[in-house]
């Protein structure tokens, strides 16, 4: 579609981040670090994740069971179906799991970074979420501290359901954090009236 073809809107949309962003460089100075609180969280999380498992081994399992008895479709099965059908469960399992282990994972095992600039996830040496701090949106919580901005890269591990935001997650001092974010160009949205309290 030519440029001229474009309604007057759509120019003003960002264009969407592709490339992974750049390790902290001259001229930006890291403000503050720090690491998710993931003790209960860590193990809910993997009590949660055990559950589903086991839910999905039943299911796989009771919709397998029938075709043992054998049917107009798949015929009698013999001793060598037995393991091409724990192969299909266990693929099933692992095809729904994965990603969920992934995204768990990688939220556990995050680490944050504050610059005079932006607002970085670290998971290993790899950054997985960036932030531009100047002008971006900012809202606090007791524990967390989100960011809303058009310049904003999210892996797919760190994206949830609804508006793509970057957030620090159970983190102790969120509104200490949030001080220096909004020195450095962060808006408040929905102030509380004493960050310090929340």
């Amino acid at each position: 579609m030519p440029a001229a073809d474009l309604p007057a809107d759509s120019a003003t949309l960002p264009a969407p981040r592709t490339l992974r962003p750049a390790h902290p460089g001259e001229g930006e100075a890291i403000v503050w670090e720090g690491r998710p609180d993931s003790r209960s969280r860590r193990l809910a999380e993997m009590l949660g994740l055990l559950a589903m498992l086991g839910l999905l081994v039943w299911l796989a399992v009771e919709l397998i069971r029938p075709h043992f008895k054998g049917s107009a479709f798949a015929g009698e099965p013999t001793s060598g179906a037995i393991p091409l059908i724990l192969m299909m469960v266990v693929g099933t399992v692992s095809i729904i799991a994965l990603p969920v282990w992934l995204r768990t994972s990688a939220r556990g095992r995050a680490r944050y970074m504050l610059t005079n600039r932006r607002a970085l996830i670290w998971v290993g040496n790899s950054i997985l979420g960036e932030a531009r701090l100047f002008g971006a949106d900012m809202r606090l919580s007791q524990s967390s501290l989100s960011f809303v901005t058009p310049h904003l890269y999210l892996s797919w591990r760190l994206k949830d359901e609804g508006m793509d935001q970057l957030r620090f997650e159970r983190i102790a001092d969120a509104a200490a954090v949030a001080a220096m974010a909004e020195e450095h160009g962060a808006r408040w949205i929905d102030r509380p009236d004493d960050p310090s309290g929340l």
